[in-house]
């Protein structure tokens, strides 16, 4: 049996380990609550139930006890947080679960502790996702993230024919759409997204994977550095160049460049567009 459960309170979190799961070949469902978490229980066995640590409404090494204890649950139990690795082994002991993962490690970590516990999914699907490609040698960074305008980041020129891609992240529609139409103009192929679950459904296809993604940082429906963090840890996400948007001041975006690993960033008060553009157009491209 290749059944997993992904229990967490984010949304963005849910969707993005259920997909890259699923793709890896399991059979995979989502909860993020105690009702939800019940009635997916009810719908059949799972080989191996992921949990975050830290939720609003419980904890993930009390839930640990209740399913054991309560439930019956047979499955193989995982603790998944951000929390430090000797704390989260310490609750792992405490709490009798099975093992642990550490959302640092990014989808891939998860996609091999899941292996590791229950084995490779079921005979007709696939296997594993394909290995990633070799890393690279690491660059030196500087000493702080300088905005985009002096970075002199660029697209990689576009293979096949097609258009280089930029995923617009904004809750302002007025605002992306400025910024759509004039890149549009210059030749990108553009997609618009004001929530994280759009967003993620656009990066987790391949037809329409960005080559750069144009964050806003502060939206109500989006974690701008929290969803940044989520694409530049993960290797299935590799190249993808991430550009924070937002009229934080210029100390706020360099500490969130540093933290979360973005590439670069546009104060809003700069003529969006434009910059973009002359930044993102590949070599001979013009």
């Amino acid at each position: 049996m290749s059944r997993v459960l992904v229990i967490d309170d984010s949304p963005m979190l849910v969707e993005l380990t259920v997909r890259a799961l699923t793709a890896a070949g399991y059979q995979v469902s989502g909860a993020q609550d105690l009702t939800s978490l019940n009635q997916k229980l009810s719908e059949g066995p799972f080989a191996l139930i992921l949990m975050d640590v830290n939720m609003p409404e419980m904890f993930g090494d009390d839930v640990v006890e209740y399913l054991r204890s309560q439930k019956k649950v047979t499955s193989k139990l995982v603790l998944y947080s951000d929390i430090s690795e000797a704390e989260l082994a310490g609750k792992t002991k405490a709490s009798g679960a099975d093992g642990y993962i550490l959302k640092s490690g990014g989808l891939e970590a998860v996609i091999s502790g899941v292996m590791n516990l229950i084995g490779a999914p079921a005979l007709g699907v696939p296997a594993a996702v394909p290995a990633p490609a070799p890393t690279e040698a690491p660059q030196a960074a500087p000493a702080a993230p300088a905005p985009i305008a002096s970075t002199g980041l660029k697209a990689a020129p576009s293979t096949g024919g097609r258009k280089p891609r930029i995923l617009i992240v904004d809750d302002s529609e007025m605002t992306a759409r400025i910024i759509e139409a004039d890149l549009v103009t210059k030749g990108f192929e553009v997609h618009v997204a004001d929530t994280a679950d759009k967003a993620t459904k656009i990066i987790l296809k391949k037809q329409t994977r960005p080559d750069l993604v144009l964050l806003d940082v502060r939206m109500p429906n989006v974690n701008g550095e929290q969803f940044c963090r989520f694409i530049k840890s993960n290797s299935l996400f590799k190249g993808i160049k991430v550009l924070l948007c937002s009229g934080e001041n210029v100390e706020e975006l360099q500490r969130i460049c540093r933290e979360a690993g973005a590439d670069g960033y546009i104060p809003k008060d700069a003529v969006m567009s434009n910059l973009v553009a002359k930044e993102l157009m590949p070599q001979g491209g013009e």
